[in-house]
């Protein structure tokens, strides 16, 4: 009988898509093992996990308050319920190790495994760790991390920590230029900027980069064609506002292959979430990273590990502008030879082998 494993991760595909890479490698390890997931009840995870074809639990897409205020209340109420919900799963179930990616959903599922002395692993995605996880690493088992850079945020609990790397799916991409330019019916000869505006969009982000088209020289804009993903809520207004740029583009609200998409393009503009950067830091992809401002986004540490390491472009968004964002594209698709050293120091960063290094981690805390 294989290892039971139950894999807490959701809110985001950038903690789904690093956990199914996860339980790929570890069937592929054990191919007896018996994986279940733990994600939110957003429509998102139900939707990511009924795709992949895998069993799954849900619990509430709770969200703690960056202030102390009245909605602490309904907060501790909520996660009262999941934590009572996830004992109840995990007495159910019998796992013989949890495995948490950072966000909500892992807080109430490794508390519950703690409670039950099940043992666990967590995964750190970003370089400074978020709330839950600085909560969860003195309780986990083991610790791994995406970002060597992540180490000194831990204090005591560094020594149980291992860098593996960030799991990403590498059966599902491949570094094909044409057959993505074929998926999206564009042009061979012309030069394909990805704009990534987040699973929920940023408006900010997706206005200022479609009037920076405005600012590129006339030979720029002939060569240039777009794939833009706007998120929901920008997608009409995004169609409308590029029909009058004169450039050739796809627009979409949310892309289900974003591999795809990736081998499309040439330069990809996106926020700097770490599963994100990760894929195409895999591909060796050049980047230009708008990292997510608002409150208790790490975005940008991960943005400047990558820039100081050759491997992006930094642009944070209060310093973004129509003309900057033109300068930065200009330069790159005139200076060649800098936009291949981007994709080239990108894919040093990236670890292929992180899905399975982080399974040999579960392995590892389960003989312990």
């Amino acid at each position: 009988m294989g290892l039971k494993i139950i894999i807490a991760a959701g809110g985001s595909g950038g903690h789904i898509f690093p956990a199914i890479a996860l339980g790929r490698a570890i069937r592929a390890k054990d191919n007896d093992a018996d994986i279940l997931y733990i994600g939110s009840d957003k429509s998102l995870d139900k939707r990511i996990f009924e795709k992949e074809g895998v069993n799954f639990f849900v619990l509430s897409a709770n969200k703690l308050p960056y202030r102390p205020s009245v909605a602490l209340i309904p907060f501790f109420a909520k996660l009262f319920s999941d934590v009572w919900r996830s004992l109840v799963i995990l007495s159910a179930q019998k796992p013989d190790v949890v495995v948490g990616f950072g966000g909500y959903i892992s807080f109430p599922v490794l508390l519950a495994a703690r409670l039950k002395g099940i043992r666990s692993v967590i995964h750190e995605q970003n370089v400074v760790p978020g709330r839950a996880n600085s909560v969860l690493f003195r309780f986990a088992d083991r610790i791994v991390l995406s970002f060597e850079e992540t180490r000194p945020y831990l204090g005591r609990n560094a020594a149980k920590a291992a860098f593996i790397g960030n799991p990403i799916r590498t059966e599902r991409f491949k570094d094909d230029r044409s057959w993505g330019i074929r998926r999206f019916g564009l042009d061979i000869n012309k030069f394909t900027v990805l704009v990534i505006g987040g699973s929920q969009g940023s408006h900010a982000l997706n206005r200022t980069f479609i009037d920076s088209l405005f600012s590129l020289h006339p030979s720029v804009r002939r060569s240039l064609q777009v794939i833009h993903i706007t998120g929901v809520k920008d997608y009409e207004w995004a169609i409308s506002a590029y029909s009058e740029t004169g450039i050739d583009y796809r627009v979409h609200s949310f892309v289900d292959r974003i591999e795809e998409a990736y081998s499309a393009s040439d330069l990809v503009v996106t926020r700097s979430g770490a599963s994100a950067i990760f894929e195409l830091a895999f591909l060796g992809k050049p980047m230009i990273l708008i990292p997510y401002p608002f409150a208790m986004s790490h975005q940008t540490e991960n943005a400047l590990v990558f820039s100081r390491k050759g491997a992006a472009v930094h642009i944070d968004e209060k310093d973004l502008s129509a003309e900057s964002f033109a300068r930065a594209i200009e330069g790159l698709f005139n200076d060649r030879k800098a936009l291949k050293n981007l994709g080239q120091a990108a894919r040093q960063l990236a670890i292929p082998g992180a899905s399975e290094l982080m399974a040999q981690e579960v392995f590892k805390v389960k003989k312990i």
